[in-house]
């Protein structure tokens, strides 16, 4: 299975959409120890059914929890401690795919060379891989709009992929 190391960001958004369970079963998810710790605190988990989730699924071990080391990275920026072990695990770990949605932590894996994709852009990936439907992925866009940090041209360009994925498959029925 292919490896996807998840920052805080990314954790907290996709379960609050209720798409964490479907990206730990087409990814070895790995979080490094200071983002496990930022979302699934003894104290969090009491408080928020989203830290409940991320720490079951830790405790299941659909969620790995990975030291990244003490090396540092060769950046300029200042990253919050989660983001940073995140990215330090990415190059760890020969640099799988990075779910991050913060824009420092983003731009640090531009500069890296490491792949990256954002909560918004997993939504359109799992409607293409019909492992979610277009009315699921549409309320997730949607959600994500309101929760997430995201400006509206990444929302919008989210639900226009949503739109034409869906056109596709309707296409392609019609010469079926």
């Amino acid at each position: 299975m292919p490896k996807m190391i998840a920052d805080s960001s990314s954790l907290i958004l996709l379960a609050k959409c209720s798409l964490l369970e479907i990206i730990c079963g087409l990814f070895d998810v790995i979080v490094p120890t200071a983002a496990a710790a930022e979302v699934a605190s003894d104290d969090l988990v009491g408080k928020y059914p989203d830290a409940a989730l991320i720490s079951n699924l830790i405790t299941a071990g659909a969620i790995a929890i990975q030291d990244p080391g003490s090396a540092d990275l060769p950046l300029s920026i200042t990253l919050h401690q989660g983001e940073k072990e995140a990215l330090m695990l990415a190059i760890k770990l020969g640099k799988p795919l990075l779910a991050t949605d913060d824009g420092k932590a983003i731009k640090a894996a531009r500069f890296l060379r490491i792949p990256f994709i954002i909560t918004p852009k997993i939504v359109v990936e799992l409607l293409k891989l019909k492992k979610i439907s277009f009315k699921k992925a549409r309320s997730s866009i949607e959600k994500l709009g309101n929760i997430g940090r995201y400006s509206p041209a990444i929302i919008a360009d989210a639900l226009l992929s949503l739109m034409e994925e869906k056109d596709d498959k309707t296409d392609n029925h019609k010469n079926t």
